[in-house]
């Protein structure tokens, strides 16, 4: 049960990181968004935004147009990664080792719904009239997944050290 701290811990990490970094248009304001919530600062003052909160938005058609596709994949993302939390968890509880590469596609197609909700909202270049977006989280995230797709459950390492031969430099 040790050897599966490791994926467990990483999984726990994607939970604590901002994932994104933002500005509103011309300055006009900017926040920090993570997996759940955002927070942003504005002329007209500080806002803390749940996710669920932000498809409340979208439901009530508050949020439209490219804002609403860019949260509605954001949540996407959330789920592909609570997902990969839940396989992760079960990993750690039964052991199953097996498992560790499937939470590492979710992983990834996490990483990729919300490298695409940015560039929705701020454009390929993630700079244009809506903002300037800096994805600091995602990228971890990626690591993360191409770290559990590595790791082979069987010495606790990754494929590449593992197939190394002993004494070998």
């Amino acid at each position: 049960m040790l050897k599966f701290r490791i994926p467990l811990i990483l999984q726990c990490l994607i939970f604590l990181i901002p994932l994104n970094i933002y500005v509103i248009g011309d300055w006009m304001g900017s926040g920090i968004q993570a997996l759940f919530f955002r927070y942003q600062q504005t002329n007209m003052g500080n806002s803390l935004i749940f996710l669920n909160r932000e498809m409340g938005f979208v439901l009530n058609g508050i949020l439209t147009g490219k804002t609403a596709y860019a949260s509605v994949l954001w949540c996407v993302g959330v789920v592909f990664i609570c997902i990969a939390m839940l396989v992760i968890v079960y990993t750690y509880l039964q052991e199953e080792q097996s498992l560790i590469r499937n939470a590492a596609f979710l992983n990834a197609g996490g990483a990729l719904s919300f490298t695409l909700a940015v560039i929705i909202q701020y454009g390929i270049f993630l700079n244009g009239p809506s903002g300037i977006a800096i994805p600091i989280g995602i990228p971890v995230i990626l690591g993360v997944a191409y770290w559990q797709y590595q790791w082979n459950p069987a010495t606790g390492e990754d494929d590449e050290q593992a197939d190394e031969e002993p004494g070998s430099s």
